[in-house]
């Protein structure tokens, strides 16, 4: 088949230009698309979104409920204000009651309150928004409370949890941020060998970590404590099957359902 001229002057140009574009595509690192530099700007443009929205809820707080009024948000009368806590909570407005005992805790400098405060901001990441904004909040409380009771083995178990789950919403860039969550847990069960909710999540720990036996030996303790509580059998009979191990799978499975 036969080009006519203009067909093969164009056909050789298309080759030349795919040349030149090629070799500048390769050899100029302009020409490189940054996909990591791309995913972080998008990352943090995402998480500028995130926080204005929770910002917006905040500000907004006094409009959700006609039982507290608004200006408590601005009230020192820490009465009133513990008593609009309580109502919040019968109506399961977890951020709301955060916010007012975040401001008691503030006002009184109390231990208790910073700890009420990072429960509350806890139990609203149940709705599953905002988690990681909300899990920042509860360790801001929680690290006033330790210190102002550094022994506060729940608070140091919560401030674990926490930790853990905004690790897991924002991986750390150094170690220590990763294993702060276990040296928290271990410093509890290290002051209380039988406190059941450092051993409940040092076995979770080591579970997320593929360290079977040790979280094998936790829950063992865990049933030895509560003996009534078929979760852990559960788990017992879980990561047995995952070891391989049928049959002690099987027996920690009949276990859970002997439990009355």
């Amino acid at each position: 088949m036969k080009l006519n001229p203009l067909k093969a002057i164009l056909l050789i140009a298309f080759f030349i230009v795919t040349a030149l574009l090629t070799y500048f595509g390769l050899h100029r690192s302009e020409a490189q698309i940054d996909f990591e530099a791309l995913n972080k700007e998008r990352s943090e443009a995402m998480t500028a979104q995130n926080e204005k929205a929770f910002e917006s809820i905040l500000n907004n707080l006094g409009s959700s409920t006609t039982v507290v009024k608004p200006d408590i948000l601005s009230s020192n009368d820490t009465q009133r204000i513990a008593l609009s806590i309580t109502l919040l909570d019968t109506m399961q407005q977890y951020l709301y009651a955060a916010v007012l005992s975040e401001r008691v805790a503030k006002i009184n400098n109390n231990a208790w309150r910073y700890h009420t405060a990072a429960r509350y901001f806890l139990m609203e990441t149940e709705k599953g928004e905002h988690l990681s904004l909300l899990f920042k909040k509860a360790k801001t409380n929680l690290e006033q409370c330790l210190s102002i009771e550094p022994n506060n083995l729940n608070a140091k178990v919560d401030l674990a949890v926490s930790i853990y789950n905004i690790n897991n919403q924002e991986p750390p860039k150094n170690t220590a941020d990763l294993m702060r969550p276990a040296l928290l847990l271990r410093e509890v069960v290290a002051v209380d060998s039988n406190h059941i909710d450092g051993l409940y999540y040092l076995g979770k720990l080591a579970q997320a970590s593929n360290q079977l036996e040790k979280a094998i030996e936790r829950f063992k303790k865990l049933v030895y404590l509560q003996p009534q509580n078929r979760e852990y059998y559960l788990e017992l009979s879980q990561m047995y099957e995952r070891l391989g191990n049928q049959k002690e799978a099987k027996v920690w499975l009949e276990k859970s359902q002997n439990i009355n």
